[in-house]
């Protein structure tokens, strides 16, 4: 990922690993009680979830993913193409059963590490995700190539992640309520 993406695109303090040198620029994290949590410093790669970044290397990242830099257009292409229906009423707890096929949301796919959808804006794709103290979202409408990133080091700002994206980016149809359940807000 260094080599091939990161370094390419000027992304210098992003790793899938703890590297000493962000020991001095962190920040720490609150709880869903509001207790204060220290940052978690991985030292080995997880898939669901490893990466230290920062609020200007990941916009660079996003914004190469949007606009396809660095990818020929194929890739691009099969990188956010809806791959595999997402027939469940939420993402977690996992295994849900399916909904019957008439409740089941006809434009919610899983593409290739983000989560494709179609909404009021046309094609879009996002990607989210939380650990005990942070939360995340990175929201993309294909048309115009508009993004929104959100990085917090509060897991309770995810409640407002929805309300955040519709005032930026306007009614996207980021299926929210799939992601977080029936406390979530639509987008």
């Amino acid at each position: 990922m260094t080599k091939a993406n990161f370094d390419r695109l000027g992304i210098t303090r992003t790793s899938l690993v703890w590297r000493d040198g962000f020991a001095a620029n962190l920040a720490d994290g609150w709880n869903d009680q509001g207790q204060p949590q220290e940052h978690d410093q991985r030292s080995k790669v997880r898939a669901a979830g490893s990466m230290d970044t920062t609020i200007s290397d990941l916009p660079k990242f996003v914004a190469a993913l949007v606009r396809g830099d660095g990818l020929s257009a194929a890739s691009r292409t099969e990188m956010t193409k809806p791959r595999v229906h997402i027939t469940t009423s939420h993402q977690f707890p996992l295994f849900l059963p399916d909904l019957p096929v008439s409740d089941q949301r006809k434009d919610l796919y899983a593409g290739l590490g983000v989560t494709v959808f179609a909404g009021p804006q046309g094609q879009g794709f996002y990607k989210g995700g939380h650990d005990g103290q942070t939360a995340n979202t990175m929201v993309c409408i294909e048309a115009g190539q508009r993004c929104v990133v959100i990085l917090s080091n509060d897991v309770r700002s995810e409640a407002g992640f929805a309300d955040l994206v519709r005032f930026i980016l306007g009614d996207t149809g980021v299926p929210y309520d799939w992601e977080y359940g029936d406390h979530a807000g639509k987008s």
